[in-house]
């Protein structure tokens, strides 16, 4: 879809006394159309694969994934293999329903929330939710009777303080998991360098986004995902050039550069040499 063909939703409009709940299947995830919204979501997915869009950033969402929108945040769905997820929808009116000891909650979530923007679920954990969200929408669905906003801002309650009690857990055992899956990208790295170049490669394969793989390399590696990447491609490209005898052309093509020239501007980048200079330098020999 081009630029000029993308329409901007405001599905604000849609909501009805600042809070709404649904059970969405795959048909309502319409690929590459973004909406930006004015109040704050979550989506809990319980089915399919694919990939959303959030201010930019890519996740990769499956069962079990969690995404927290917030208020004037832009998101597109940019693949769906048979999705299906809980929406919860709720504005800062409906909130101001619930009691005040959840505001802590819900601020640590949504006025951080690229933070928070993504979280995977156990399986025993995504059951608990999965519970709520549905209890959440047999509410909403019932009949309408007096104070039933309030019973639905209790439900709401009981979710912000377990989602933010989830992200609590995440966050004691991070550097045990995060140090998995910065060994994981190594490991892919070492084998896949030819492959691709691109950071969303290897974040793809980890199931992560973008940024958490860049949070995770600076943490371990006080480096960047692109950099470690970048530093990967020179080092196997040095051992080329000082011992095998293939060409800058072939160098370049082993390496999944387009062409020789973006080799040689790349080499020269990171290391002050051209590659014919570097080989000479450390051979003895031109080309």
């Amino acid at each position: 879809m081009t630029n000029s063909t993308v329409i901007t939703k405001d599905i604000d409009i849609s909501l009805a006394d600042s809070f709404s709940t649904a059970y969405l299947i795959a048909e309502s995830f319409e690929l590459n159309q973004d909406y930006k919204i004015s109040f704050n979501q979550f989506l809990f997915f319980k089915k399919g694969k694919g990939k959303i869009k959030i201010d930019g950033e890519d996740y990769p969402i499956s069962a079990n994934s969690l995404i927290l929108i917030a208020k004037n945040q832009v998101y597109s769905f940019q693949a769906n293999q048979g999705l299906a997820a809980y929406s919860l929808c709720f504005g800062d009116c409906f909130w101001e329903r619930t009691p005040v000891s959840a505001n802590n909650c819900k601020a640590t979530l949504f006025n951080e929330a690229s933070a928070h923007q993504f979280l995977q679920l156990q399986k025993e954990e995504a059951a608990d939710l999965s519970s709520l969200f549905n209890a959440i929408l047999v509410e909403f669905e019932s009949a309408d009777y007096t104070n039933k906003g309030d019973v639905l801002a209790a439900f709401l309650k009981i979710l912000m303080i377990k989602i933010a009690n989830l992200h609590a857990l995440l966050a004691k055992i991070t550097d045990q998991n995060d140090h998995k899956i910065y060994q994981q990208f190594i490991a892919f790295l070492a084998t896949d360098y030819k492959v691709s170049h691109d950071v969303a490669f290897f974040a793809d394969k980890l199931n992560i986004s973008n940024r958490k793989l860049t949070a995770l390399c600076r943490k371990h590696a006080d480096k960047g995902a692109k950099e470690i990447i970048q530093l990967q491609l020179v080092v196997e490209a040095k051992r080329f050039l000082q011992f095998s005898s293939s060409s800058i052309k072939e160098i370049a093509a082993m390496l999944n550069f387009s062409n020789p020239y973006q080799f040689s501007h790349f080499f020269k980048k990171n290391t002050s040499f051209p590659p014919e200079r570097y080989r000479k330098q450390v051979t003895g020999f031109g080309m």
